[in-house]
């Protein structure tokens, strides 16, 4: 399987799982009375078969869609993002660990004083 397919289907999986633990944990906090409304049913499978599908579909895509942006797209970009990168959390952790290991600072421009002012206008 080409390395683009696993790509995907590593994020598809990831995906898959984190939109269930959301599902799992709106459930079990009762957020918005969505456990009372899915228990309540006459057949509490087909609310919570349908939201599984829902949440496994947004977030599948989302982390796919992700992982497909994180591509290079330059000839002198291919250092450290790609398919290298399997799942978007080695990806994130990845930038994490480059960061504590970074300590150098970084500048910001500061455009004056009259920027960080409050307004002090007299209403009429």
């Amino acid at each position: 399987m080409p390395n683009l397919f696993k790509l995907l289907a590593r994020n598809l999986a990831l995906g898959i799982v984190a939109g269930w633990i959301a599902l799992a944990a709106l459930i079990a906090t009762n957020t918005g009375g969505l456990s009372d409304v899915v228990f309540a049913s006459l057949n509490p499978l087909l609310p919570l078969g349908l939201l599984a599908f829902g949440f496994a579909l947004t977030f599948g895509s989302l982390s796919m869609g992700a992982a497909i942006m994180m591509l290079p797209y330059g000839e002198d970009d291919h250092k450290d993002r790609g398919l290298k990168v399997h799942t978007l959390l080695a990806a994130f952790a990845d930038r994490l660990y480059r960061a504590t290991r970074s300590r150098e600072l970084v500048p910001i421009r500061v455009k004056g004083n009259r920027g960080n002012q409050p307004h002090n206008r007299s209403v009429r």
